[in-house]
């Protein structure tokens, strides 16, 4: 019998391209890593708000490194990331509050669905044609992953 896994915490948000990749590895890799990952949803725009940060969407330079940054990642890490065509409105206008808040949920009623349901609203976010997240989208979901549990 090996040591004890260790804990990790990962605090992420769906809105963040970079949280879906480190989610994606640390999920892949928990049992050859000996960790026991908690997910902790967490809504990046109350950090980029008290930190004084601003997006990297919103500024020029930042927003083309990331750009061509996540094609590299998407490659290396083997991630059907995509960049939303209608970035600014999915992104920055709309946010991620509802999708948080329903994680948050998820994980104080069903925590054994938050992995699933995180990924999913990560690929409706990032890799799907059609980007966003919607009310009743989250409703739908809530439906389909709910007939999977036995």
């Amino acid at each position: 019998m090996g040591p004890l896994p260790r804990t990790l915490e990962l605090f992420y948000d769906v809105l963040s391209p970079y949280s879906w990749l480190c989610f994606e590895v640390l999920c892949r890799y928990q049992k050859i890593w000996n960790i026991k990952l908690q997910l902790q949803p967490t809504l990046i725009a109350g950090i980029m708000k008290d930190s004084g940060n601003k997006p990297p969407g919103l500024l020029p330079r930042k927003e083309q490194y990331l750009k061509s940054e996540l094609g590299l990642l998407k490659q290396h890490f083997q991630v059907p990331l995509r960049i939303p065509k209608d970035f600014f409105s999915v992104v920055i206008e709309k946010g991620s509050v509802s999708a948080m808040r329903f994680l948050t949920a998820v994980k104080m009623e069903n925590p054994e669905m938050l992995e699933k349901v995180s990924r999913e609203l990560w690929m409706r976010l990032w890799s799907r044609v059609r980007a966003g997240i919607w009310a009743l989208e989250i409703q739908s979901l809530c439906a389909i992953e709910a007939e999977k549990v036995p």
